[in-house]
């Protein structure tokens, strides 16, 4: 499955980075309730950004103004250096360009190409789905710490919910899994459902376990639900009791 939603994906990045206006994060995370691709890139992202928040800062060396003559003298070289390569080049393309070499890379081709296509059947006759996601070093600094029944009164879109897990619904057609978290054992509200999505692959907690989930908040307002949700579901950290 293929996204054409090339608006979207050009959002992805800002959004990761925490750049993106409220307006576009809205828009952007409806659209990743339903599109599995995009939600896959993102997860992907994340990972990348937090890596690269973790590598050192370098600083440029202080160096002086180049001179002209040394620009010049760089270029001269560097354009010798082009006319090498492509001279090189002609004449590799003069010694390749018989019959019988082109017949050979020609077969050579064709028997790589059939070994990738036996190599990845499953994927090319949709007998195996591509790698899933997983979360991977999360930063838990975006996300606002809140209780179940402060939902009401939230407005940022990146929440850590804290609860008790109760009825799990896993469903093996669609990949997800949701589940129920109350604010006290036994208890029927306050409550959020939470739920983890395709490709994002993490084990349901366990029912009747303190939990804190971490994903986007947002709230479902069809007339068969009005209930708010952690949907998806980034991260889930078990607590003690």
């Amino acid at each position: 499955m293929i996204c054409w939603r090339l608006d979207l994906k050009r959002e992805l990045l800002p959004y990761v980075e925490g750049r993106l206006q409220a307006l576009g994060v809205r828009r952007l995370e409806q659209h990743l309730l339903d599109c599995e691709p995009c939600r896959e890139l993102t997860a992907r992202l994340r990972t990348g950004h937090n890596l690269a928040q973790k590598l050192p800062r370098v600083s440029p060396a202080e160096q002086g103004e180049p001179k002209f003559g040394d620009l010049m003298r760089v270029h001269s070289r560097a354009a010798q250096r082009r006319q090498q390569r492509f001279a090189s080049f002609r004449g590799w393309s003069d010694r390749l360009a018989t019959p019988r070499v082109v017949v050979a890379l020609a077969l050579l081709v064709l028997l790589q190409a059939g070994l990738l296509v036996v190599s990845n059947r499953g994927v090319v006759f949709g007998e195996r789905a591509w790698p899933s996601a997983t979360p991977h070093d999360l930063d838990r600094s975006q996300f606002r710490k809140l209780s179940i029944s402060e939902l009401r009164s939230n407005s940022k879109p990146h929440v850590a919910i804290e609860g008790y897990v109760e009825d799990i619904h896993p469903d093996e057609e669609e990949g997800t899994v949701a589940f129920k978290l109350v604010e006290h054992p036994g208890a029927s509200e306050p409550f959020v459902v939470c739920e983890i999505v395709s490709p994002i692959q993490m084990d349901a907690p366990r029912d009747g376990s303190r939990v804190r989930v971490y994903g986007v908040a947002r709230y479902d307002a069809q007339s068969d639900r009005n209930w708010y949700e952690v949907n998806p579901v980034f991260e889930i950290a078990t607590l003690t009791q």
